[in-house]
């Protein structure tokens, strides 16, 4: 269990067996049973959240705890997983960082200078430590460049509270981390395209990632190309999705095509959610407990209005989330839905005032997104479409965290973009995003 104890955040699961191994509560066999899921997790093998639990599916029969992804291939102690949790939808959220600190006195691999809140940390003592990656402990990671030679905008201004690094030559933000699952349906890799670019080629734009990864975020050398296509194809083998609801149950049950496993035979062509198709109207005691029922019927109410265009601004959430089953973009397209504005900044986040140099117009933003990459007006602040499986397992949303629930994930929708919901609707909605 040495593996299991020293990276308590493995498993939300696991901290109880590892708290109850180190108590000797567990039994040699129970301990041994744990022991294995240091080096393999079960396909299917759950975790649990707020909404019930979610699990990964491997094509590879198992989730491998041994590939390169989870093994530092630098200097510096970190790996692929250290920011990428198998329990949160290979993800990280601000209590396990938290966890992380707390349970390693600070010095867990996470806490490394280039993802402080800026490049010359102040780690002094352990309190100084701890404020110094305040961003990092809510999840953000410190991402930027430079404004690409030829950019038809220019930096005028521009308020970097923490340091960051933010200048009128460079930008700095703070951004959560991507899921890196459900890649097989997908055509792009980062917030901002980045690797990809455009291309849809995200078998290379992984290999692109973990290269950069590995001699930046490790602190490592070059890698084989063996080491970079292990990362690779392992990452697109990954599908992570709700599979069981606390108040609905199995999310396969009745004909239900939820959970990781459907998921990963899912082929990547547009079209809406059909998941729960078979849970519309479904008359209570039909398929299970009455209030089981009411609750699938109120999953699938949420899907069509998911796929339904909305009256009041004659939109639809699946225009964007067009991947069928998925909720990424078929096309690898980049939107902006407001995220960036400074009405959203929140404490420490630097905010920049841009310029387009042909017209003059202005604008202030807290990341530019694929503008940072293209140099063009039109992408700013347009962000990639992520996967939307395994909401439930990885708040808070959007590239820069400022939604910490799924409520308020449709009440930006609705506040930014004139999605008008009723009540219930917006209920019915937030079930469905619950159960993905």
């Amino acid at each position: 269990m040495k593996r299991l104890r020293s990276s308590i955040c493995r498993l939300p699961a696991g901290v109880l067996l590892a708290a109850l191994g180190m108590a000797g509560v567990l039994t040699s066999a129970a301990a041994g049973a744990v022991d294995s899921l240091d080096e393999r997790l079960p396909n299917n093998f759950p975790f649990f959240n707020s909404a019930g639990a979610a699990a990964t599916f491997s094509t590879a029969g198992f989730v491998d705890l041994t590939n390169a992804f989870h093994v530092p291939q630098g200097s510096n102690g970190r790996s692929c997983e250290s920011c990428h949790l198998p329990e949160v939808g290979w993800s990280i959220r601000p209590i396990d960082v938290e966890l992380k600190f707390f349970l390693s006195g600070g010095t867990d691999p996470i806490f490394n200078p280039l993802d402080a809140n800026s490049p010359t940390p102040d780690e002094s003592s352990l309190a100084a430590k701890r404020a110094s990656y305040s961003m990092l402990r809510k999840g953000l990671f410190r991402r930027g460049g430079n404004v690409p030679a030829g950019a038809e905008y220019e930096i005028v201004a521009f308020d970097d509270p923490l340091g960051a690094g933010g200048s009128k030559t460079a930008f700095q933000a703070f951004r959560r981390p991507l899921a890196t699952a459900n890649f097989h349906i997908a055509m792009n890799v980062g917030w901002h395209d980045q690797n990809t670019n455009g291309s849809g080629n995200v078998h290379d734009g992984l290999l692109n990632q973990a290269l950069g990864n590995i001699t930046g975020g490790q602190g490592g050398s070059t890698p084989t190309q063996d080491t970079l296509e292990s990362i690779a194809s392992y990452e697109l083998g990954l599908s992570f999705a709700q599979q069981f609801s606390f108040e609905a149950g199995s999310l396969t049950a009745c004909g239900a095509k939820g959970g990781p496993e459907p998921l990963s035979a899912q082929q990547p062509v547009f079209g809406p959610f059909d998941l729960f198709d078979t849970w519309k109207g479904v008359k209570p005691g039909s398929c299970g407990l009455k209030s089981v029922d009411r609750k699938r019927a109120q999953i699938a109410r949420g899907q069509d209005i998911f796929n339904s265009v909305n009256p009041n601004n004659g939109r639809s959430c699946n225009g964007c989330h067009n991947a069928s089953n998925n909720g990424s973009n078929i096309n690898g397209t980049l939107f902006d839905i407001g995220v960036s504005q400074a009405k959203f900044r929140q404490p420490g986040m630097p905010l920049y005032t841009v310029k387009n140099k042909i017209s003059g117009a202005e604008r202030q933003t807290t990341d530019p997104g694929r503008a940072l990459r293209s140099g063009r007006w039109i992408d700013m602040d347009k962000f990639k479409v992520p996967s939307l499986r395994g909401l439930s397992a990885r708040a808070p949303y959007f590239h820069n965290g400022i939604a910490p629930t799924l409520r308020d994930v449709v009440r930006h929708y609705e506040m930014e973009l004139k999605f008008e919901f009723s009540e219930e609707q917006e209920e019915d909605l937030i079930a469905f995003l619950q159960a993905l």
